[in-house]
């Protein structure tokens, strides 16, 4: 039987359906970007709706078990929309409503999951941006971002920076002195008129 070169892929054929592949991986990541984007920013939208449907109402109006029911009512199937994710959705939209400006820039980067663990685990503004802009640069999973947020990287790293013992303060300090002065050449041990 006589092999048909048409049937299997030469090497210079597999680099163009590697091109085509790389792509489709490319174009997918992109679409699920572009969701998640939209997707933050709904959750936005109806944290900001909620909020400012909890600043009218009367005390007992339970305006965010009423609109889980709508939702669940007129959108049989859609998931995402129950009591406690809409009160996190909320929570959300409280967090960062003084810092608008970050929906776009920085908070539509990252996964929902992402935002929940940050609104659970970090007290602070600055904490929560720490983190974020973090995550964002280093491409963080969310088993990362968990991961130090547990080891308290922050903390670590702003609040708390390492402390030096004082013989390694003093070490440091001799080493600094010495190329303060970029001409001392004394530690060669060069022969006189090399320095």
């Amino acid at each position: 039987m006589q092999k048909n070169n048409h049937d299997f892929p030469g090497p210079a054929e597999t680099n163009g359906f590697a091109h085509v592949v790389k792509m489709i991986k490319s174009a997918q990541q992109s679409a699920a970007m572009a969701v998640n984007a939209h997707l933050i920013e709904l959750y936005w939208q109806v944290g900001a709706f909620i909020s400012q449907k909890l600043e009218h109402a009367e005390w007992g109006d339970s305006v965010v078990e009423q609109l889980a029911a709508h939702i669940a009512h007129t959108q049989p199937g859609l998931r995402g929309f129950t009591r406690r994710n809409l009160f996190r959705m909320r929570q959300f939209y409280e967090a960062y409503k003084a810092e608008e400006h970050l929906v776009s820039a920085l908070l539509t980067q990252m996964p929902w999951t992402h935002h929940l663990m940050l609104l659970s685990q970090c007290s602070m503004a600055q904490q929560r941006a720490f983190y974020m802009r973090t995550a964002i640069a280093q491409k963080w999973s969310s088993r990362e971002l968990g991961r130090q947020l547990q080891s308290a990287l922050f903390e670590r790293t702003i609040i708390q920076p390492a402390k030096l013992s004082p013989a390694l303060k003093e070490r440091i300090e001799d080493v600094t002195s010495i190329f303060k002065d970029a001409y001392v050449l004394e530690f060669l041990q060069l022969p006189k008129g090399h320095s």
